[in-house]
């Protein structure tokens, strides 16, 4: 079985209670073919409307939760024996945020083919994740590795558990071979400049955050972090200046993390100002010295 079978059954990671807006291009996108999650409305408008299940799973990522899960109801005579209905009804509670209902749907199919236990697996994990519970997710992200290991999504959140806990050559290990694949993905990218940073190593993560372009560097996450980078370089103003660009976000971690590093970056800049302005007084003073001395 191809690993195309498992189109748009994987969940991604995202940051904190609610998921990062990232639409990509298909060339950029290193998921494409196994998610859906970072389809923008074009792309998912084009999934074949006569595939019914893809069909009402790409609205259920367009938002249209109560008249997909209505359409699912209503072909559950055709569609009880398959594995798919099952997996995207859970898939749709859990965009939803019924996190236990979607476990429950999960569970119905979890008998079906490896990569669609994988894929069960992989979005379990992010229920755990989403409710803190890091030591189930992580052997679930293992298990899905292992039944599906060609598929990236598990790969790439099971790396992010490691960014979190510090298990830094871990992520770089599952991280390195995807970006070499996909050069493009910004999501890639910013996990590589995560990693280099968190390594304490600031001219490698400077090569990767020079990678961005001016309009992914408004998104929260991205500028944040670019953002923490120039601040650990010093280079104080041009951190002020991304962080000042990023678009507004209703993601706590991230509003809260963003204030206090302005607030450090704002300290920065007033002492080198003191300063400046502390040795432009020096100079003046000894100017007058001399003139006075002549």
């Amino acid at each position: 079985m191809k690993i195309l079978t498992v189109i748009s059954l994987l969940l991604l990671a995202s940051c904190g209670s609610h998921k990062i807006v990232s639409k990509l291009d298909n060339n950029d996108d290193a998921f494409s073919n196994e998610s859906f999650m970072r389809f923008g409305h074009t792309r998912l408008t084009q999934v074949n409307e006569n595939d019914f299940l893809k069909k009402e799973l790409s609205n259920c990522y367009r938002g249209s939760f109560s008249t997909s899960l209505k359409s699912f109801q209503d072909k559950l005579g055709e569609y009880k024996t398959n594995e798919k209905y099952w997996l995207y009804i859970g898939i749709c509670y859990q965009l939803y945020g019924s996190h236990l209902k979607a476990n429950f749907y999960y569970d119905y199919a979890l008998s079906g083919s490896k990569y669609t236990q994988a894929a069960i697996l992989n979005n379990k994990a992010l229920v755990a994740m989403k409710a803190r519970n890091f030591d189930d997710a992580f052997p679930l992200l293992e298990k899905s590795i292992k039944l599906a290991p060609t598929s990236n999504v598990p790969k790439y959140n099971l790396a992010q558990l490691y960014i979190k806990f510090n298990h830094l050559e871990k992520a770089r290990s599952l991280i390195t071979p995807l970006v070499r694949k996909n050069q493009g993905d910004v999501d890639l990218i910013l996990s590589m400049m995560t990693i280099e940073i968190a390594s304490k190593d600031y001219k490698r993560a400077n090569y990767w955050a020079g990678k961005f372009n001016s309009k992914q560097l408004t998104r929260e996450d991205i500028s944040l972090y670019v953002a923490l980078l120039y601040y650990e370089l010093g280079n104080y103003a041009e951190a002020k200046e991304i962080i000042g660009k990023q678009r507004a976000t209703i993601i706590d971690e991230i509003a809260t993390a963003s204030r206090e590093l302005n607030k450090k970056i704002d300290i920065e800049l007033e002492r080198i100002k003191e300063e400046k302005d502390s040795k432009d007084a020096n100079n003046k003073k000894g100017v007058n010295r001399v003139a006075v001395k002549n």
